[in-house]
């Protein structure tokens, strides 16, 4: 079986899996473009495609060079597996020769490719007040979800969801029965090291990709209320290489991941992959959701700076937590158990053409 993994490498999720995926035996390839220092690049093929105006001929060259290596593996691949809702050429081309091709074709959806701001503030006030004061950050809308839904659709492509929140916005009249599955880490890459329950002064670190999604102004706020009633350190992580953010929180005691979006990602699994306690917002609708062993410490903005003197006062639960985070990551995340669910689901596909 021969997978292609396009275009994108959202949180590092299409380079995990690719290497995982070949690590059980499958032809896997990822062809990214544009590709972000804060992922993890490993197994990936990137293009880089610059400014038309300032380079022009670079630009055209670069511009062959991606449509030539899209085109070429498509022809060579059994499965095209699409992250995030959109095309890797224009006018869809490489939507319809994944089609006329006749190839196995699934698309992942990742978050801002299908969120319909109208639902995910539903339940989610804190989610309301930041689209609000930043209309910008509100990238979908109802109308783009659906026309993208539409445009796989069209194209023959299923649907596949790796996470609950995301489930959320699929319509049913283009996906009646989407595949699922989870967000995974190759979980051999995160030795644990668990918050020493000795430890008097502990570290928490917060690793925004942004700042305003993560809620990284009230974190800061909770911070300092309380530092004259706590002895501990606090770093704020931002804009680093993602090998050298992960070598921090490999070695702090507490992650404050998010307080807006509600719901956890990649970036809460790396920190529980390593042992670490980790603070993340989960709005009401989906907690009932997750499994009842998922050991996230639930925060939002109003609560935080409680949540935050719970656990610098408790070091045998930082400890414990740290144990049943790696835990949950293990039962739930492996990434070699997501790629055999994968190569079953492309089978499906492969078969039911």
């Amino acid at each position: 079986m021969r997978v292609l993994h396009l275009p994108v490498n959202i949180a590092s999720q299409a380079s995990i899996t690719v290497r995982a995926l070949r690590d059980i035996g499958v032809e896997a390839r990822c062809l990214v473009l544009n590709s972000n220092s804060i992922q993890e690049n490993n197994g990936t093929e990137n293009y880089t495609i610059g400014t038309r105006k300032q380079h022009p001929i670079q630009w055209g060259l670069q511009t062959l060079a991606w449509w030539n290596a899209v085109q070429s593996a498509i022809r060579w691949t059994d499965v095209v597996h699409l992250h995030f809702m959109s095309s890797s050429l224009p006018a869809n081309i490489d939507l319809w020769l994944s089609a006329f091709l006749n190839k196995a074709r699934i698309v992942e959806v990742w978050g801002s490719d299908i969120r319909i701001p109208e639902i995910a503030i539903v339940d989610n006030p804190y989610l309301a007040k930041v689209y609000q004061n930043n209309p910008d950050l509100a990238h979908s809308s109802h109308g783009r979800s659906l026309k993208n839904q539409s445009c796989m659709a069209r194209y023959g492509f299923e649907c596949l969801v790796p996470g609950i929140e995301t489930e959320t916005y699929i319509q049913k009249g283009f996906f009646p029965t989407p595949y699922r599955t989870r967000t995974r880490l190759i979980l051999s890459e995160f030795e644990p090291k668990y918050p020493d329950p000795n430890k008097q002064r502990p570290l928490i670190i917060h690793t925004p990709s942004n700042k305003t999604l993560k809620g990284t102004k009230e974190i800061l706020s909770a911070i300092e209320q309380l530092k004259g009633k706590y002895k501990f350190d606090f770093q704020l992580i931002y804009g680093l290489k993602h090998s050298e953010a992960l070598d921090m929180i490999r070695n702090c005691d507490i992650v404050v991941d998010q307080l807006v979006l509600g719901a956890y990602g990649v970036a809460a699994l790396e920190a529980m992959a390593f042992g670490k306690p980790t603070i993340c917002y989960l709005k009401p609708s989906l907690v009932s959701k997750y499994p009842t062993d998922l050991p996230i410490v639930n925060a939002n903005p109003d609560d935080l700076v409680d949540v935050l003197e719970n656990i610098l006062g408790d070091r045998k639960q930082r400890h414990e937590i740290g144990r049943q985070s790696r835990a949950y990551v293990e039962k739930y995340h492996d990434a070699y158990k997501i790629a055999k669910q994968l190569v079953s689901i492309y089978q499906e596909m492969i078969d039911g053409k």
